[in-house]
């Protein structure tokens, strides 16, 4: 059976929206600033656009 572990703390995320109006779920702590982000940081975040929603008809 495999381990299971509490985590320690609770993770918060933050909605953000690129300038071409993308928008994207971050974790509060990978974003140094929310408006003005960089690739790099975008890579820890999820894409709305791109996620399916299976409720929501996607």
């Amino acid at each position: 059976m495999t381990d299971v572990t509490q985590p320690t703390k609770r993770q918060q995320f933050v909605w953000v929206k690129d300038k071409a109006g993308n928008e994207f779920v971050c974790p509060v702590d990978v974003l140094k600033d929310p408006k003005t982000m960089s690739p790099d940081e975008l890579k820890d975040c999820v894409d709305d656009a791109k996620t399916v929603q299976p409720f929501a008809g996607g």
